[in-house]
């Protein structure tokens, strides 16, 4: 999530302003001022909803082959620092070779799912759309190049200044401008289709109820929209618009208008309000949209204030239809030999400053405090839910014939046994312009601690 963690014990966010308060305030208060005009829909109306139609992880001709080593990474918030972070194990993963089905292959060519929240969506999507060449344009285009400086200097340009003032532009629009301009080249969902990598999620956060919202044409048909014709742009700036900097990216709910019906299972989860309530609510969020006259309009937020991590959208989607099993017939993916879950979570530690300072904090180390203790809680929570999926998706999967093993494999901050260095990473802004050599030590901090994951190795041993 880009925003609010203190920078390096100063108690100063650095998203959007640099380590200048005065400007945080300035764009703090054209935020408040300027929030009403930024309700301008993104998203396209949908016909007629088609199972067939649209980017969904169930579409196997969409993706690559899943194969006997089932993989999914899941990029944390956390702005350049978890973008970073997160491009060090891609990176790690390139150059690591085992043999699957008895053929030396790269780590990275077995991944199947990436799920990408606030600064993670923005690996996650390249990768999506570009593969190997995010190994050659994602440095020079994202990592090391300041971002959040040319957000500004959007956001405070003379062309913009009365845009800003109408129903036409806002503050996330031009970001999503930006990022269209230099990272995804105008390209949308179905361009993600026909990219034919692996699934690819996309997490924002619906700012109303505080659920998670993913991108997919399943999420779509039921507001009957179009996911085909969204750009990648819309979904990544969706996913990192923090509250009060970055304004919404908002969707027009056309529920009702396309014939969509929800399936048997889905009808099955929403009648368990008593029976089961973790796969109600699950379910629940998912279909809430359907009343189109309360909910007209859904403001989307940064994904990190609802999850960030990225883990919820397999966790409740399972949820929803009743379990691993059925996720996975629904997904027509094979039964495979490893279940392999990889976190990159690039979380911070908490402002120390706050405890030793007499005075209340100011109204930015508040917001600090509180974001930051909600997602570090919420965080805690998730990996727990997710280490338990992962066995209990092995142990349902496997057969007399065929034993499934899980591997759940963290890397974090956490693993770093040298404390100067672990609060050297800690400390790190979360923000969108680092320094080059910043950006290089997430990058190797990546790569190393992913490599000296013990159950990362207990998975090579294995491969190998």
């Amino acid at each position: 999530m880009p925003a609010l963690d203190a920078e390096r014990g100063t108690g100063m966010t650095k998203f959007g302003c640099g380590s200048n308060p005065r400007l945080f305030l300035v764009v703090l208060l054209l935020s408040t001022f300027f929030g009403c005009a930024s309700w301008t829909p993104a998203n396209e109306p949908l016909e007629r909803a088609d199972p067939k139609h649209g980017y969904r992880p169930n579409l196997p001709e969409q993706h690559r082959d899943s194969g006997s080593v089932n993989i999914t990474l899941a990029f944390s918030g956390g702005g350049t620092r978890a973008a970073a972070f997160a491009y060090g194990v891609l990176e790690e993963l390139r150059d690591t070779e085992v043999v699957v089905e008895g053929e030396r292959k790269r780590l990275v060519d077995e991944v199947d799912s990436i799920s990408g929240v606030s600064g993670g969506s923005f690996p996650a999507a390249y990768y999506g759309l570009y593969g190997d060449q995010i190994f050659e344009e994602f440095e020079p285009n994202f990592l090391k190049r300041n971002v959040q400086g040319a957000l500004i200097r959007q956001i405070f340009a003379p062309k913009n200044f009365f845009r800003l003032m109408t129903p036409a532009t806002s503050r996330s629009e031009l970001a999503s401008q930006y990022y269209d301009k230099h990272l995804f080249h105008g390209a949308t969902f179905r361009d993600l289709s026909e990219a034919q990598g692996p699934r690819i999620y996309i997490n924002a956060t619906d700012l109303s109820h505080g659920n998670r919202f993913t991108f997919s044409q399943g999420q779509f048909d039921v507001i009957c929209s179009d996911l085909d014709e969204f750009r990648i742009s819309h979904a990544v700036a969706s996913s990192s618009a923090v509250p009060g900097l970055l304004s919404p990216i908002t969707l027009q709910n056309h529920a009702g208008s396309c014939g969509y019906e929800p399936g048997e299972l889905f009808e099955e989860a929403l009648r368990s309000r008593t029976s089961d309530p973790r796969r109600y609510r699950a379910a629940k969020s998912f279909f809430d949209y359907q009343n189109e006259k309360q909910r007209p309009y859904i403001h989307l937020v940064d994904g990190g204030t609802s999850d960030n991590l990225g883990l919820r959208a397999s966790l409740d989607m399972s949820a929803a239809v009743g379990g691993y099993k059925k996720l996975r017939e629904l997904m027509g993916i094979e039964v495979p030999d490893h279940v392999v879950l990889v976190i990159v979570n690039a979380e911070t530690d908490p402002n120390p400053n706050i405890d030793v300072e007499p005075l209340p904090p100011s109204l930015m180390v508040l917001m600090n405090a509180v974001s930051g203790g909600q997602i570090r809680r919420y965080n805690f929570e998730t990996l727990i839910l997710a280490q338990e999926a992962i066995n209990g998706i092995a142990r349902d999967l496997s057969t007399p014939e065929q034993a499934v093993k899980g591997h759940f494999v963290e890397v974090s901050f956490d693993s770093i046994i040298d404390e100067d260095e672990r609060r050297y990473f800690k400390g790190l802004p979360t923000s969108f312009v680092l320094e080059d050599e910043e950006v290089d030590r997430l990058r190797e901090a990546g790569r190393r601690l992913l490599r000296n994951s013990a159950a990362f190795q207990d998975l090579l041993s294995e491969l190998r």
